[in-house]
C-alpha cells in the first residue's frame, strides 16, 4: 500500500507555499507582466512584434571587440554531457579565432542551478553571458536593468537574423534583455527494443496507450511499464491531456484557464496511467531514487521504463543513459480533438549588465549561436536554433532532436506562459511534485490535489505581478 504520513506533506506543502513568498526571485511588475504576456499572446495569433513593444530601443553602440588587451569572460550553462562536450570545443574555436580572449566555464546539471543563478544575479557576481530559461528574464529583469540592452551590441550581434516577435518579447522598458538559442516542447520518446520485446504497439492515440499498459503489465514479472514520467512532469502530461480535451491555453492574461473541475478530470486522469500499470507511481519512482531526473532511474538504464516524456533538447541525456535498446521518436500521441502541449524557447541567453567586457561577451554569443563555425560545432546540442543564420549548418540527417522538433513545430498549437515553470512550482520540493505525489501515495484525492495546484499557481501569478 502507498502510504506517507499525511503529517510530512502538509509541513512540506506549507514550506514550499512561504518559501514561494519569500524565495530570493525578485517580483515582477505588473507592467512587465503584463506586457511579457500580452506580445506572447500577440506572437501567437499574429507572428508578429506587438505594437510598441520596442519603441524606445536603444541604437547601437558601435562598440568595438578588443582583440589585443588580455580579457577574461565568464560563461555559465546547464545541460548534458553532450552539450557541455560541444560547448567547450566551441570556446576553443572562439578562442582561437580571439587569441587574447579568454572564456571560463561554468556548467553543471540542471538540478539546483537556478539557486546558483539567482544568488549570483542579486549579488552582482554572475558571469558574462549567462544562459537562462525563458520566464527568468522577466522573474530577474523586471525593470529591463539586470541584464545588458542587446541592441547596443547590435553591430556585433546580428539581430536581423531573429524574428521580430522573439526580439519583441524579451524587451522590456525598450532594453533586449535577451535572444532565444532554440524553442521546444513536450515529445515522446520510445524504447523499441522493449517494445519489440514485449510484443506491444508504440501509442500515437489515447486507446494504443492503454492497450500497451496491459501487455507490459502481463510481461515477465510485472516490473516493465510502457511509458515513465518524473512526478513534476505528470503535470506537464496532465496539461498536454487537457490541452487535447479542450483546446486552451492553461495560462492566459495571468489567470488559469481551467476549471477545478477539470483540473481534477486531469490529475484522475495521471492516477488512472498509474493504476493501468502505464506509468510507475511515485513509490516506484522514490524507490529507484529517480522522482526528479528520469533519465538516471535504472529502470529506464535496462529498458524497463519504454517510453517518455521529454524536452526534445533533453533527449541526448535518455539516449546515453541506455545501456539496452534503440531510442525512437514517436509521434505526438492524439488525446483528444485538439492538439496539446506547448512550445517555449528551450533556453535564451543573455549578458549581464555587470560584465566589464559587453563587446566581447556578444562576440561570445554571436560566435556560438549565430556564426557558421560555431552553429555547426554546437549542432543540436541545444535543439534547432532560432538564428535564420544558424540553422542552415546544423546537421539534422538522423537527428532525433531535429525530428522530435519538426514534429512538435507541426503539432503545438500553445505557447507556454511565463508562469509554468516559476521554481516554486517545478522544483523538487515545490507544488507540482506534492500535489502529484499526494495523489499519488492516496493521501488526498484528486479534487485536493487539485486545489493544491490552482492555489499554488495562483499565488505564483499573483507573486509576480506584485509591485
Amino acid at each position: 500500500m502507498r502510504k506517507r504520513g499525511k503529517q510530512q506533506v502538509s509541513l512540506i506543502l506549507a514550506g514550499a507555499m512561504a518559501g514561494s513568498l519569500a524565495g530570493c526571485m525578485p517580483t515582477q511588475s505588473k507592467e512587465t507582466t503584463a506586457a511579457a504576456a500580452e506580445t506572447q499572446d500577440t506572437k501567437a495569433a499574429e507572428g508578429t512584434q506587438a505594437p510598441g513593444a520596442g519603441t524606445e530601443a536603444a541604437a547601437s553602440a558601435d562598440m568595438e571587440v578588443n582583440t589585443t588587451d588580455p580579457i577574461t569572460l565568464r560563461f555559465n550553462w546547464w545541460g548534458g554531457d553532450s552539450r557541455h562536450e560541444k560547448t567547450l570545443k566551441a570556446i576553443e574555436a572562439f578562442e582561437a579565432k580571439y587569441p587574447n580572449i579568454k572564456v571560463e566555464a561554468e556548467y553543471e546539471a540542471f538540478n539546483g542551478h537556478e539557486e546558483k543563478i539567482s544568488l549570483a544575479l542579486n549579488a552582482g557576481s554572475a558571469a558574462d553571458v549567462i544562459q537562462l530559461n525563458m520566464d527568468w528574464v522577466f522573474a530577474y529583469s523586471p525593470n529591463g536593468e539586470t541584464f545588458y540592452d542587446l541592441n547596443k551590441v547590435s553591430n556585433i550581434i546580428d539581430l536581423s537574423n531573429y524574428d521580430d516577435s522573439d526580439k519583441a518579447f524579451y524587451t522590456v522598458n525598450g532594453a533586449l534583455q535577451a535572444l532565444p538559442i532554440a524553442n521546444t516542447g513536450h515529445g515522446f520518446i520510445w524504447n523499441k527494443t522493449t517494445y519489440d520485446k514485449v510484443g506491444a504497439k508504440i501509442p500515437t492515440t489515447l486507446d494504443e496507450l492503454y492497450e500497451a499498459g496491459e501487455k507490459f503489465a502481463a510481461y515477465e514479472d510485472g516490473s516493465y511499464y510502457p511509458f515513465a514520467c518524473a512526478d513534476y512532469v505528470k503535470v506537464h502530461l496532465m496539461i498536454y491531456y487537457l490541452q487535447c480535451k479542450y483546446g486552451r491555453d492553461w495560462i492566459k492574461d495571468n489567470a488559469l484557464q481551467y476549471s477545478k473541475e477539470e483540473i481534477t478530470e486531469g490529475l484522475d486522469f495521471i492516477r488512472e496511467l498509474e493504476d493501468k500499470h502505464i506509468i510507475p507511481n511515485s513509490e516506484k519512482l522514490a524507490g529507484e531514487g529517480t522522482s526528479e531526473l528520469l533519465e538516471t532511474s535504472e529502470s529506464w538504464i535496462n529498458g524497463h521504463y519504454g517510453g517518455a516524456m521529454c524536452w526534445d533538447t533533453n533527449i541526448a541525456k535518455y539516449v546515453d543513459a541506455v545501456t539496452d535498446g534503440e531510442i525512437v521518436v514517436g509521434d505526438m500521441i492524439n488525446m483528444g480533438e485538439y492538439h496539446g502541449g506547448p512550445i517555449k524557447a528551450s533556453q535564451v541567453i543573455a549578458i549581464t549588465s555587470t560584465s566589464e567586457h559587453p563587446a566581447e561577451a556578444a562576440a561570445l554569443i554571436q560566435f556560438l549561436f549565430g556564426d557558421e563555425e560555431g552553429a555547426v560545432i554546437l549542432g543540436d546540442s541545444r535543439g534547432i536554433p532560432c538564428n535564420k543564420n544558424a540553422v542552415q549548418y546544423v546537421e539534422t540527417e538522423g537527428s532525433l532532436v531535429a525530428e522530435m522538433n519538426e514534429k512538435l513545430m507541426a503539432w503545438s498549437a500553445f505557447k507556454l506562459d511565463i508562469f509554468t515553470e516559476r521554481a516554486a512550482l517545478k522544483a523538487p520540493d515545490g507544488v507540482y511534485t506534492l500535489a502529484i505525489q499526494s495523489l499519488s501515495y492516496g493521501e488526498e484525492d484528486a479534487a485536493a490535489c487539485a486545489d493544491m495546484l490552482i492555489d499554488g499557481i495562483n499565488r505564483e501569478i499573483e507573486t509576480a505581478t506584485a509591485q
